[in-house]
């Protein structure tokens, strides 16, 4: 399925789209303009203080 780019017209390779499906920039244009793909924050599951405990404890 060939996609393009939402800015420039151009088409989306098929690695790019592979890696990232739902881009609808080109690498070109994602670079010059910020991507248009936001991530997703996700809850860890535990408190920020209890995090760095243990990544203190897995870097000693």
């Amino acid at each position: 399925m060939e996609r393009h780019c939402e800015l420039c017209g151009k088409p989306i390779p098929l690695e790019r789209l592979d890696a990232l499906p739902q881009t609808r920039r080109c690498v070109d244009c994602a670079r010059e303009n910020g991507s248009d793909i936001s991530a997703k924050r996700v809850d860890i599951g535990m408190d920020l203080d209890t995090y760095r405990d243990l990544l203190r404890a897995v870097r000693s």
